[in-house]
């Protein structure tokens, strides 16, 4: 009897291994997509609410009184955030030393709210009406806005 050697098909043990790496590789690709995914859209977005002003401080220097909210998907931290201010003469101004009358804790969570007081050495004659001002947090987001004198 003549015995015929079989082509074409594969032993069981292949096909099982071959499904198996298939599945993992799916799911490795399924997990850097989702990852890569959530941490592209965790991304922090302040709004000004209201007008932000500058006040004269009694003893001198000047505050400025601003209220933020997060209006993005990931926390931000505004404690040891700068606010720069474009004075009259064209140099800038830095308003440091955030602090909230009523929230002790500066980081906010997405949809938060916070009203906080800047305070710098200048007098409020050296800033125009509607001066340019950038808020810089420490962690590296930048946000520009107006403000506004009494």
């Amino acid at each position: 009897m003549r015995t015929k050697k079989r082509t074409g098909a594969m032993p069981p043990i292949v096909t099982v291994i071959i499904i198996v790496a298939s599945v993992v590789a799916a799911a490795l690709a399924a997990y850097f997509i989702y990852s890569t995914t959530a941490r592209g859209v965790r991304q922090v977005s302040l709004t000004v609410i209201g007008q932000p002003t500058l006040y004269a401080r009694q003893g001198g220097g000047v505050e400025l009184r601003v209220t933020f909210k997060n209006d993005g998907t990931a926390d931000v931290d505004l404690t040891n955030s700068i606010i720069s201010v474009q004075a009259k003469n064209k140099t800038v101004v830095e308003f440091t030393n955030p602090s909230s009358p009523t929230k002790g804790d500066l980081k906010l969570a997405p949809g938060d709210s916070v009203a906080l007081v800047y305070t710098a050495n200048a007098t409020l004659d050296s800033f125009p009406d509607g001066a340019l001002a950038t808020l810089q947090t420490a962690g590296g987001y930048q946000t520009s806005f107006a403000v506004a004198k009494p």
